[in-house]
């Protein structure tokens, strides 16, 4: 689609600017002066705190002991700090704030990698070497994102560093040059793309960055035609791994590293070749990734959620605006806002973001937070690509997950269910832990919140859901009054002595749920309901708490009821101290009503 374009790529390509530097003081101060405000008062917090030291043996912990976050925590807090520090002295231009800035701009060019140490190698899926190569630099996405900090550092307040030494702007030139620059074009990493080798997040999200150094920073034509050309040819790389319906495998919490990403490398190749690519967003498939993040929104703060994308996927930033803008999407842009709008004054400036570049959109785009505007009115909708089927009425947000267990960040969780009603969630799925080293090794399935037995699925002791682009479901019914069914036999280890399991879930509009269970084989099911409320089991009837009631109308064995504590931060930041598994044993066939 998109390498198709080399022929429009003028002979002088230009530099790319969010904003004019921190001199042009009309502009600076022409913005949003209560956003503003709350940058400079986060910088002011920024210019108060150290730069944490980053040591090698937290860098080694990684493969000592498997935790990313003793060196991931100190490693993120010296960038946003820097990320505050710069915006906020694009306001106010003191020199305390300059000094705190050049502090940091020498620290991070100090660092003897960007990269993360879970990151830390050369061929993708391989064992990650236990510290850095100064000489042989990996691109991770850290590292993209770094030199993306510290070029947008430099297009804003280059000529200030230049004022105190020449040497602070040259520094930083000199190591994206060496640290993104020259392997860039020097190696090849996995997520560059080669031919039908799988993509991810990864791909446009490394390249966007890799275009932010390119065109913030006084480079030479020949080399950002060369630049331009390779992102061309990733980008499509990206995109043959999208079904024209637009989904996301990764989840809607990836979409912001996906599809958004996506999005700033169009438009940074848009703006830098007087416009060459404004075609691409009138491809249907782009307009339908854009549109993905509405579709997958569920009640509330909540989005449907599967694979390792956690339901509170977060509110939409300006990019989501300015995507919908650029494909032309009223009901996109509509959503974007009443989303952007509900998040919390305090982080509406996203003082945890280390990309200086969403940082400064926000703040040039403040203005529309007036733009007071209410969510449109989802309808049903359907993904074939994924397998997602969503269902909506008044009370409920159903959504069903198809597919199979080959999605990028997977989780065996083909055939669950996941619902809300009236803003709360009824039958959840968990997400992801902290990652560790473990998440992303040959034991990612031993996780137990990888695992079909912990997600709305029927499963049959010893044997559970496995992971590989085999394991797939079959539809057998996409009904017209929101219905959906499903063969899930071979979803399960081959060794598992079932000969049919049919999974149809009827969503009755204003009214119920119905969940519908036939097994055929020598096996003895035991359905999986996940939930955040404590059930209250009577008789056929499954209460949990005030929110929803499950009333079994066939006959079955019995009911367990597992309470499970959730001590992980990252799950904690979504549910209470314990969650819980409520498990229904069964012969053959299974009906249940949810209210």
């Amino acid at each position: 689609m998109l390498t198709s374009y080399h022929e429009k790529i003028p002979p002088v390509l230009t530099s790319y600017r969010s904003a004019p530097n921190a001199g042009n003081r009309s502009f600076w101060q022409s913005l949003d002066s209560k956003h503003a405000m709350l940058v400079h008062t986060h910088a002011l917090d920024a210019q108060k705190q150290a730069f944490p030291a980053l040591l090698a043996t937290e860098y080694l912990a990684f493969t000592r002991k498997g935790s990313r976050i003793a060196y991931e925590s100190p490693y993120f807090k010296r960038r946003t700090l820097l990320a505050s520090l710069v915006l906020g002295y694009c306001i106010d231009r003191s020199e305390a704030l300059l000094d705190a800035i050049i502090d940091g701009i020498w620290a991070i060019c100090e660092e003897t990698t960007w990269c993360l140490p879970a990151h830390n190698s050369y061929i993708r899926d391989t064992e990650q070497l236990p510290l850095a190569d100064v000489n042989r630099p990996v691109i991770d996405l850290f590292s993209a994102e770094t030199g993306a900090l510290l070029a947008q550092t430099y297009s804003l307040i280059g000529d200030d560093l230049e004022g105190v030494s020449p040497l602070l702007p040259k520094r930083i030139i000199d190591e994206i040059e060496k640290r993104i620059f020259t392997p860039y074009t020097t190696e090849h990493f996995w997520w560059m793309g080669n031919e039908d080798e799988p993509m991810n997040n990864w791909t446009v999200w490394c390249t966007q960055n890799v275009l932010l150094c390119t065109f913030l920073l006084p480079t030479g034509q020949a080399f950002r035609k060369k630049v331009f050309e390779k992102a061309l040819y990733s980008m499509d790389c990206f995109l043959k791994d999208y079904g024209d319906d637009g989904c996301c495998s990764e989840g809607a919490q990836y979409f912001r590293h996906a599809g958004l990403c996506l999005y700033l490398c169009l438009d940074i190749l848009n703006q830098v070749s007087s416009n060459a690519l404004t075609d691409v967003f009138k491809e249907p498939k782009i307009r339908n990734i854009a549109s993905y993040i509405r579709h997958m929104h569920a009640q509330g703060p909540y989005y449907f959620n599967f694979s390792d994308c956690s339901p509170l996927a977060g509110s939409c930033t300006i990019r989501e605006y300015l995507f919908a803008k650029a494909v032309g999407d009223e009901e996109l842009e509509r959503f974007a806002l009443a989303s952007r709008n509900t998040r919390n004054e305090e982080e509406k400036d996203l003082p945890d973001q280390i990309n200086l570049t969403y940082r400064l959109l926000e703040l040039i785009y403040a203005s529309n937070h007036a733009l007071k505007t209410s969510f449109p009115q989802e309808r049903d909708h359907f993904y074939p690509s994924v397998g997602i089927f969503i269902s909506r009425d008044d009370t409920y947000a159903l959504s069903v997950k198809a597919g199979g267990n080959d999605d990028s960040h997977n989780h065996n969780d083909t055939g669950s269910i996941t619902l809300f009603k009236n803003g709360t969630p009824i039958l959840i799925d968990v997400g992801v832990e902290t990652y560790t080293k473990k998440t992303f090794s040959n034991d990612r399935y031993s996780i137990w919140t990888m695992r079909s037995i912990f997600h709305n699925v029927t499963n049959f002791p010893p044997f559970e859901q496995l992971a590989g682009k085999e394991y797939k479901s079959e539809i057998l019914e996409l009904g017209e009054t929101s219905t959906i069914s499903l063969q899930l036999k071979a979803c399960y280890d081959p060794g598992c002595p079932l000969v049919s399991y049919k999974r149809t879930v009827t969503h009755f509009k204003g009214k119920e749920i119905m969940l519908r269970e036939e097994v055929e084989g020598d096996v003895k099911p035991v359905l999986t309901l996940m939930s955040m409320h404590k059930p209250t089991v009577q008789e056929n009837t499954i209460t949990l708490g005030e929110a929803a009631t499950l009333e079994i109308q066939t006959p079955f064995q019995s009911f367990t009821v597992e309470e499970i504590p959730i001590t992980d931060a990252r799950l904690r930041s979504v549910w209470p101290e314990k969650i819980y598994r409520v498990l229904v044993f069964y012969e053959t066939n299974l009906i249940i009503h949810i209210q």
